[in-house]
């Protein structure tokens, strides 16, 4: 009898709709084609990705179990009470395939149609009366973004935290909620809809997808930028040829025509880095961010800063 082939599992640790579903479920396909061998998503979503990551770092490093990484892997860890793994140390850096902006999307409530406009409102309301922005996690990209944003635009605004990005969106709709820093995947079609309205892309450049929406620098914060990423990571140990080889099946995977025509469609440009240029790329995410949040504690009530990238 003939044994069934050996299984990669590409672990997921956010909800249907985040980022790292959308793109895991893009690239599984072509992934699976060039590795020679079936890849599965294991979804464990949960603890702003903690479920994921640990059972990632805890897993055999052959190869066989990876986790897809976004900023939060690295900027959740900085305030991890838990701290059950160490963000860099526990895990070996395979690739680098995606980048993409986040979106400001405001609710239609508020009649806003633009950046300098949204500052002038949250520069008027103060107190019970703040606007409120929703995210899906505590130290994740969205909220970090959304704190960056506060401070050059010298604002304040209140934080709503959701479990569910659905029910953020439905309450955003409704203006229970007053905007959202968050993922062009999940945002652009209820823009296309009608349902909410973007005033702002974070990246460096506008958004393929989404080319009337304006960068915030190019419009009232110059030097402003917050970029997303996604990746994948092993856990620590796992030996160089096998890293190699399944860096070398991404970069093929998200090259083929189908999985670059998917992401680009969503606001995602694919890129092919290597370990190497991952591992410096999740080094510097730390260093860059570490002193923004130490400077912004009281956002993070009764949380304790982390040193990650020291423990191996």
């Amino acid at each position: 009898m003939t044994s069934a082939p050996k299984a990669t599992a590409l672990l997921v640790g956010f909800s249907r709709v985040s980022a790292s579903n959308i793109v895991a479920e893009i690239i599984r396909p072509a992934l699976s084609e060039q590795l020679g061998e079936p890849v599965t998503i294991v979804s464990l979503a949960g603890e702003n990705g903690a479920c994921a990551a640990e059972q990632t770092a805890r897993a055999a490093p052959d190869g066989r179990t990876l986790c897809i990484a976004v900023p939060t892997h690295v900027l959740g860890s900085l305030f991890d009470e838990k701290q059950r793994y160490d963000a860099i140390a526990d895990f070996t850096p395979v690739a680098l395939f995606a980048k993409n902006p986040l979106v400001l999307a405001v609710s239609k409530t508020l009649r806003v149609e633009s950046l300098h406009a949204l500052i002038a409102l949250a520069r008027s309301r103060s107190g019970a009366d703040e606007l409120v922005y929703g995210t899906s996690a505590v130290g994740g990209g969205p909220h970090l973004a959304a704190l960056l944003f506060c401070k050059q635009a010298g604002i304040r605004m209140k934080m709503r935290v959701y479990a569910e990005t659905h029910t953020l969106y439905e309450d955003l709709q409704a203006g229970r909620i007053a905007l959202t820093f968050n993922n062009t995947m999940s945002a652009l079609p209820l823009a296309h809809e009608g349902k909410l309205t973007l005033l702002g892309a974070t990246g460096p450049a506008r958004c393929h997808a989404a080319p009337d929406v304006p960068t915030f620098a190019e419009t009232a914060l110059p030097g402003y930028q917050f970029e997303s990423w996604v990746g994948l990571l092993a856990p620590a140990g796992t030996p160089a040829p096998v890293v190699a080889r399944i860096n070398e099946a991404v970069s093929r995977a998200v090259n083929t025509p189908q999985v670059r025509q998917q992401l680009q469609a969503l606001g995602i440009e694919p890129v092919r880095e290597n370990s190497d240029y991952f591992a410096v790329h999740l080094r510097a995410e730390a260093a860059r961010w570490l002193p923004f949040v130490r400077d912004h504690a009281g956002e993070f009530p009764g949380v304790q800063l982390q040193r990650i990238g020291v423990r191996r």
